[in-house]
């Protein structure tokens, strides 16, 4: 677990289900325009569910003493492949933004990649989050000029954009 700034970041298990599923709700009430699930959908997903969710891809959490501040995933894409991943899920406590977790997280998630073999990264980015962008660009993630609009049952369309990184 790597410590940086009073923020250590580590995999989680899934054993620790119950603070991923934590950590993504708060993330899904915060920023609800900035993902493709919404919190009605995931606040029913049961224990079995989170359990798998997290033994199928890795999955980050940031911590700031014993308090989870942030989380991430990663994993191949398409499934069974180690070349090409993907970034999903990415959130960070409003409290610790700008403060270098998001950084550790996305770094985390990249060196798992590296060490697995794999040659890129990308992910979806919300039109008009500005800051989120910078902040993908800033860790190397380059536009790829394309994009798509995602339907949410319950919620409004997301318009999102996706960035790569070659690693």
């Amino acid at each position: 677990m790597r410590t940086e700034n009073g923020v250590r970041v580590g995999l989680a298990g899934p054993g620790q289900w119950a603070t991923v599923r934590q950590v993504r709700l708060a993330a899904l009430t915060d920023a609800p325009e900035a993902f493709a699930s919404t919190l009605d959908r995931e606040l029913g997903f049961d224990e079995t569910h989170w359990r798998e969710r997290i033994a199928r891809g890795p999955w980050f959490l940031a911590w700031q003493e014993e308090q989870p501040v942030g989380l991430v995933t990663v994993g191949p894409q398409p499934p069974g492949r180690t070349q090409a991943w993907h970034l999903m899920s990415m959130w960070v406590s409003p409290q610790l933004r700008g403060r270098g977790a998001a950084d550790q997280l996305v770094a985390a998630a990249i060196a798992h990649v590296r060490a697995a073999g794999g040659s890129s990264v990308t992910l979806w980015v919300a039109v008009g989050n500005d800051r989120a962008r910078g902040f993908y660009q800033r860790m190397g993630f380059r536009p790829t000029g394309i994009r798509e609009i995602y339907p949410r049952a319950g919620a409004p369309d997301l318009d999102e954009e996706k960035l790569a990184l070659d690693l």
